[in-house]
C-alpha cells in the first residue's frame, strides 16, 4: 500500500513538472491605498504566513513532543515561531531565496537546522524522514502542488503534513484526494501581507 502511494505522489509530481516557472517579481513600493505591502524579495514570492495563521497551521498537525519537523519553504521563519511551543526535537528548515535564508541564519533559534537550497531538488536521502512537514509554499504558476507532492516523500509512515495552498480547481483535482481535512480559508486570510488571493489549509496523513 504504502509503495502504491508513493507511486501515485510521483506519477502526480511529474504531471505538474512543466506547469512550474521559477516565480518573479519586482520589489514593491507601494500597494494600493490600503498602505498593505508583503515584504518581497527580488526573484522570489514571498508572502508570510500570518501568525495566527501559522499557529492554526501548526495545530493540524497536533504534534507530539520530541517530533522532527521539516519546513521546506521557509520564508522569513513565522512557521517556525509557531512551532517553538511544540517543542519539537528537530527542525530542518529549507528557503531558497538568498536573502531570506540570510535573515533566518541571523536569527537566534535553538535546535534548527536551515539550509539555503531549492527543496525541489532536494531528495529524503538528503535530508531524512520527518515526523511532520509544515508549509507554505509559492503558489506561482502551480508551484505550490509540486511542492506538497515532493513534500509527501519526506515523511515517515504516519506522519502528518500540514499546508497552506492555493484554492481552486487544478489544486482540488491534484491534492484533496490525499487529504485528512481541506478546509478553506476566510476571503482575505492573506490581505495584511499583500494579497487577495484565495487559499485552503489542508492536512495530509502518510499511511502506515
Amino acid at each position: 500500500m504504502h509503495r502504491l502511494h508513493t507511486l501515485r505522489m510521483e506519477n502526480d509530481a511529474a504531471g505538474y513538472a512543466m506547469a512550474e516557472i521559477r516565480p518573479r517579481f519586482d520589489k514593491l513600493k507601494t500597494r494600493h491605498e490600503d498602505g498593505t505591502a508583503p515584504q518581497a524579495v527580488s526573484a522570489y514570492q514571498l508572502f508570510q504566513t500570518p501568525a495566527d495563521l501559522a499557529i492554526e497551521l501548526v495545530a493540524l498537525l497536533d504534534l507530539q513532543p520530541g517530533a522532527r519537523v521539516l519546513e521546506p519553504s521557509a520564508g522569513l521563519g513565522r512557521l517556525l515561531d509557531a512551532l517553538a511551543p511544540k517543542a519539537p526535537s528537530a527542525v530542518v528548515a529549507v528557503e531558497i531565496a538568498p536573502a531570506c535564508a540570510g535573515v533566518l541564519f541571523q536569527q537566534d533559534r535553538a535546535g534548527i537546522s536551515i539550509r539555503q537550497a531549492d527543496f525541489l531538488k532536494l531528495a529524503p536521502a538528503e535530508l531524512g524522514l520527518f515526523d511532520a512537514i509544515v508549509m507554505n509554499p509559492p503558489f506561482h504558476a502551480r508551484a505550490d502542488i509540486r511542492h506538497i507532492l515532493h513534500a509527501m516523500k519526506f515523511l515517515k509512515p504516519g506522519g502528518r503534513l500540514a499546508a497552506i495552498c492555493m484554492a481552486g480547481n487544478s489544486r482540488e483535482l491534484a491534492l484533496r484526494h490525499f487529504a485528512k481535512s481541506w478546509i478553506p480559508l476566510p476571503p482575505g486570510a492573506f490581505r495584511a501581507e499583500g494579497t487577495n488571493t484565495p487559499t485552503v489549509m489542508l492536512r495530509i496523513d502518510q499511511p502506515l
